[in-house]
């Protein structure tokens, strides 16, 4: 008996030992496999980490669950707390006035709106910045916008606000400086062409306007112009509409002679990248080299649509540098990424990978990317990936987008009031280091509205 006992024993050893050597060679080879792929990572604890928070939330309730809420996946997830010396100095003392304010019983759900608002500009994330958003009876996220949006096109410049030939001083009363004064306390900045950009946008915004001290009477706000020395007044409805920014196609292409033009709208994978590709692989094959990709009012989207469209041209795309939170939100909410549970498990905080600029560009190509203010995001990606590879140029005017960001965004429901919010996991490093990283220049600069022109010109010198 003690002899089987024994056999046992030792079988059962064997098996946890094979299992135990099993399991250590799985991690392994995956950890050379994601080492490979994600171009060489390194892995580290935190250089920096958030201010511990002493405030006790035991028995918190209503909005101010929601903003401790908020707090911990903002600190749980957002990479500015594990890049050394980029949290701001001030960063505790911000995050604590937010969460005191937030303990006032008689505060509205727009108060803490803007209190969300005001605190995510400390983190220097214009993804984050200002958006809020709430569910529709459609099931979509829909930006929060209280009071309404001023039906005008104007134009912010400098420190002045411009419709057509007007100079607008005054909206409901209130200086135009005062306006975007508020509009820059709860709207961050990437760069002057952002902080122009939020001026003329959220100036619009009846929320804002109020928020400056300005005056709505029966949904409508009495505007104060200048034109030659000359004062008058002009009253402009707000509209309650939804803005839902929906595109009349995703993307399209034709030939303009020898130029394969492509107008991408969003960055949205489907059918129609698939169709686009095979264009241009029979284009490439039929002897194109030249084309162009609108990109002007792309909002993003899915950053793997510009990288397919360059491949099928035969380029491989320069890599972004990136520092990757590796959060329980994100494994949480993206269930193929179960894997980075493991290294929460053995206390790494992020993946780090360097940035490095390929030049890969075997059929020669030359590819004329045009933008304006409102490439962002992915359409920014593929501006930058043209311009440090080396592969054609950018026509237009500047994006309001640092090509060197904060992105990859994951979202999360506030328990107490249901908002929608979002936070980065992602830093995104510009491939050329030696590149301005605040602004992608153009390589022409000219007024964005002439670029299609301008760009058809230029490809047919060369």
């Amino acid at each position: 008996m003690t002899e089987v006992k024994v056999k046992k024993k030792r079988k059962t050893l064997k098996i946890s030992l094979l299992t135990i050597t099993t399991l250590i060679f799985i991690l392994v080879v995956g950890f050379f496999v994601i080492w490979i792929i994600s171009g060489k990572p390194s892995f580290g604890k935190a250089l920096s980490k958030a201010p511990p928070i002493t405030i006790d939330t035991s028995d918190s309730t209503g909005y101010i669950k929601d903003a401790f809420y908020l707090v911990n996946m903002i600190e749980s997830t957002h990479p500015i707390f594990v890049i050394d010396g980029m949290l701001p100095d001030n960063y505790e003392t911000k995050r604590d006035e937010f969460l005191l304010y937030s303990q006032n019983p008689n505060l509205t759900r727009m108060d803490f709106v803007f209190a969300v608002k005001h605190f995510i500009t400390v983190l220097k994330d214009g993804h984050m910045s200002g958006m809020m958003a709430e569910v529709s009876e459609e099931g979509r996220l829909q930006r929060i916008v209280y009071g309404g949006t001023l039906e005008i096109d104007w134009i912010a410049n400098d420190e002045s606000l411009f419709w057509y030939d007007y100079i607008v001083t005054e909206v409901g009363g209130v200086p135009i400086s005062k306006i975007f004064e508020t509009v820059d306390r709860y709207y961050y900045s990437e760069n002057e062409i952002d902080r122009l950009y939020n001026h003329s946008r959220f100036s619009r915004y009846g929320d804002i306007i109020e928020r400056a001290g300005g005056e709505i009477n029966n949904g409508a706000v009495v505007l104060q112009l200048l034109l030659d020395d000359v004062i008058s007044t002009m009253t402009v409805p707000l509209s309650f509409e939804r803005n839902v920014h929906d595109v009349d196609y995703i993307i399209r292409y034709e030939m303009y002679d020898d130029i394969f033009f492509i107008d991408l709208r969003t960055f949205v994978m489907g059918d129609h990248v698939t169709k686009t590709v095979q264009a241009i692989e029979e284009a490439i094959a039929n002897g194109t080299r030249k084309f162009i990709v609108d990109l002007r009012g792309n909002g993003g989207g899915n950053s793997l649509v510009g990288q397919k469209l360059f491949e099928a041209m035969g380029i491989t795309v320069p890599s972004y540098g990136t520092v990757r939170r590796i959060s329980p939100l994100v494994y949480e909410t993206h269930d193929h990424l179960w894997y980075l549970r493991l290294l929460n498990w053995v206390n790494i905080d992020y993946v780090r990978t360097s940035p490095h600029v390929a030049d890969k560009n075997p059929n020669n190509v030359f590819v004329s990317v045009l933008t304006d203010a409102e490439t962002y995001s992915s359409a920014n990606m593929m501006g930058v990936w043209v311009q440090d590879g080396g592969f054609g140029n950018i026509i237009g005017s500047p994006s309001r987008q640092a090509p060197t960001n904060f992105g990859d965004m994951l979202w999360y429901k506030l328990p107490y009031s249901e908002i929608q919010k979002n936070v980065s996991f992602t830093q995104w490093l510009r491939p050329d280091v030696n590149a301005d990283q605040l602004i992608l220049w153009p390589d022409i600069l000219i007024e964005s509205d002439n670029a299609l022109d301008v760009a058809i010109e230029y490809l047919k010198s060369k």
